[in-house]
């Protein structure tokens, strides 16, 4: 087993904190626009402490008047009331920002993964990266980006009580940063390897946990397990080593923070000796000098996570800003049963090179198409082009004049039955996997499945057509998810039947039952393309288009079994028209 990465963090172009900071801003103006407002009311409320200090030590102490004392605190109280509400509603706000961004972009990250416009479809970890942007919006940690551009004004406040603790403070802010510039510098690709590491151990570990009953059968566990072990390694050293230098940068922040609380109250004292300001003039300065830099220090001490969302986020602009929002669409009634292969070629997804070379052909109402050919030939991948999965290389698929390709999927999808070679359920229950998640069409249901004769079958479940499927629910074999996917295929009457080895993991009786289903719904009017080396299934299709050598060739399917696999009869196979 290879160990594959899904995560997309080197993907993106490497981007800026600060420009990444206002690229999420301007995707959230509004509420961007309230936590700034909130953000210069706390800032300005901070000064409520320094405030208050300044004039007990200099006015309450000196005069004694316990009245003074009593109102000022009763207005200090209240305004750090205020106080508490304005951080409150920030942080509400900067949580419904994340909410907002994640309702903008999970979408795209959808509409994106239903185009197939990636080589490999990563919504997993599409949605990991959204989901760590929004778990830092949620944390606050961003707020200390907002109350950075107040760090002058505070830092203005120093100089205002005496220029000497204007200094310090200015050379305070100064180190912190360049603090913050180089642990940034020096812990970035160390955060990002960490992150990505982290991801392949986990694909790796949900891969060996779908493949459980082969891996236990043939004794792979141990070997496996030394395969994670050693991602795990990986990604555990690559952790470590982002989290000592983020812990060295981090620690010496503080460090930095408590010498310089240190010297600004030593020069306060220095200054208060000399009489050039008051005795409250020191814990107010030691109070704005905490407040200037406390910005720089969150940002320091959140850096992983800032790392993290920040490629995260670029990686969300280069592929989702340009234009993936759900398009609107006139629903069609009903195509006619006309599928048309306008030189259609296909190639796998990620390769230029076809897989097979451009061929025209068409099948009207009641044709039975049988895909054939030898393995890797591209039988699937050509399944899946005509489902409208995959981009076909060139060349165009009509159903009933309609470019499947260009028709909305959420339109076309109900004309259409497609059980893929290996059937994959959705979490849910039996019957809203074969009604496809549409409710109130439970006759449907039940009809689709009487006619694939799942009916009994699905009756015989725990649940019967309620039966959890996924987490919390029950293990089903290959032959139930068969018959399932089958019936979630025929559900609805589609115009167009895709059958990837639909025989496949079913007993012989119930292979012949499902033949028999597939000519009634051809006497019907539908059409079918089943990829099948089943030759019993064969024998009753109308047609076989063999896949061979990249070019598609076509043989009664009634001479199939007799002729096809025999040199002296491959003069008789046509080749269809390029």
């Amino acid at each position: 087993m290879s160990k594959v990465a899904t995560n997309d963090t080197h993907s993106a172009r490497p981007m800026g904190t600060t420009r990444w900071i206002l690229g999420f801003v301007s995707r959230a103006p509004r509420y961007a626009i309230g936590i700034l407002f909130f953000s210069l009311a706390v800032n300005l409320l901070l000064l409520v402490s320094p405030l208050y200090m300044l004039q007990i030590y200099d006015r309450v102490l000196s005069s004694g008047s316990v009245d003074t004392l009593l109102w000022l605190s009763i207005i200090a109280v209240f305004l750090l009331g205020i106080y508490s509400a304005a951080e409150a509603g920030r942080r509400r706000l900067l949580s419904l920002a994340g909410d907002h961004i994640e309702r903008k972009y999970s979408r795209r990250i959808f509409t994106r993964f239903e185009r197939g416009d990636d080589t490999l479809p990563k919504l997993p970890s599409d949605i990991v990266g959204l989901n760590r942007i929004q778990s830092l919006t949620q944390s606050g940690a961003m707020l200390a980006f907002f109350d950075l551009p107040f760090t002058p004004f505070f830092v203005a406040l120093l100089y205002l009580l005496d220029p000497v603790l204007g200094h310090v403070g200015v050379g305070g802010a100064i180190l912190v940063f360049i603090v913050a510039v180089v642990s940034e510098r020096l812990t970035r690709r160390a955060t990002q390897s960490a992150a990505q590491a982290t991801t392949e151990a986990q694909t790796l570990a949900q891969g060996i946990a779908r493949q459980r009953s082969a891996i236990v059968a043939m004794g792979l566990t141990s070997q496996l397990y030394e395969q994670w072990s050693e991602t795990r390694d990986t990604a555990n050293e690559q952790a470590l080593a982002a989290a000592r230098g983020e812990g060295t940068f981090s620690s010496l922040a503080r460090s930095l923070r408590q010498i310089l609380q240190v010297l600004i109250l030593g020069a306060g004292a220095a200054l208060a000796l000399s009489q050039q300001i008051s005795p409250g003039g020191i814990v107010a300065g030691s109070v704005i000098m905490s407040r200037a830099l406390a910005p720089i220090d969150q940002i320091v001490g959140a850096w992983r996570s800032l790392v993290m969302a920040r490629t995260a986020w670029a990686d969300l602009v280069s592929r989702f800003d340009k234009s993936f929002d759900p398009q609107s669409y006139t629903p069609l009634p009903q195509p006619s049963a006309e599928l048309v292969f306008d030189r259609l070629a296909i190639s796998t997804p990620g390769t230029k090179l076809p897989l097979v070379r451009a061929f025209t052909y068409n099948a009207d109402a009641g044709s039975m198409i049988a895909l054939t050919g030898p393995n890797g030939a591209g039988k699937t991948t050509l399944l899946q082009t005509i489902a409208g999965a995959w981009p076909g290389a060139e060349g165009h698929v009509l159903l009933g004049g309609r470019n499947i390709h260009d028709w909305p999927s959420e339109d076309r999808g109900q004309y259409v039955g497609y059980v893929p070679q290996d059937v994959e359920l959705t979490p849910g229950t039996v019957a809203e996997n074969i009604a496809r998640f549409q409710p109130d069409r439970l006759e449907e249901v039940f009809e689709a499945a009487r006619t694939t004769g799942a009916h009994d079958m699905i009756v015989g479940l725990p649940e019967g057509y309620d039966t959890l499927i996924g987490p919390g629910g029950i293990h089903l074999s290959a032959g139930q998810r068969q018959m399932i996917g089958l019936t979630r295929a025929f559900f609805g009457d589609p115009v167009l039947l895709l059958l990837d080895e639909p025989t496949a993991n079913l007993d012989a009786n119930t292979a012949a039952a499902v033949a028999r289903v597939i000519e009634q719904k051809a006497a019907g009017g539908a059409i079918i393309v089943a990829s099948t080396h089943d030759l019993n299934l064969i024998d009753r299709m109308t047609v076989a288009l063999i896949i061979r050598n990249g070019s598609v060739l076509s043989l009664p399917a009634i001479d199939y079994r007799r002729n096809a696999d025999t040199p002296s009869s491959k003069p008789q196979l046509a080749e269809v028209a390029k």
